[in-house]
């Protein structure tokens, strides 16, 4: 499949204290409706840069994984089997969700799968 544009948006992360943030978001993986959050006005405040966003990862029988971030706690993606389409070797991919949660301020070391 061709690559999912990089073009990125203005979207909203809420944190786990219901505090609304301004991001930059990649509109291709916002649009398929499964990360949560929405797009964000000018007055929304921009997120401070050593906040560490809540996450999760995706992966497919090949082996290749990603971390996408979940804009919010209530996230379609956090639901185990959920697929969202990202880019990998320079192709749109479908990746399934294992659900688990990695919550805000957590390690970024050792989230991805590692291909055999």
């Amino acid at each position: 499949m061709a690559p999912l544009s990089t073009n990125r948006i203005a979207w909203t992360y809420t944190d786990d204290a219901g505090n609304a943030w301004r991001v930059a978001a990649q509109k291709a993986l916002t649009d398929q409706g499964v990360l949560g959050g929405t797009a964000a006005a000018d007055t929304v405040p921009q997120i401070p840069g050593f906040f560490r966003k809540r996450r999760t990862t995706v992966s497919n029988a090949a082996g290749n994984s990603r971390v996408v971030i979940c804009y919010e706690k209530t996230a379609t993606i956090l639901t185990p089997g959920t697929t969202i389409n990202v880019n990998v070797l320079g192709n749109s991919t479908a990746m399934t969700s294992n659900g688990v949660l990695l919550n805000e301020g957590s390690s970024r070391h050792n989230v991805t799968k590692q291909a055999t």
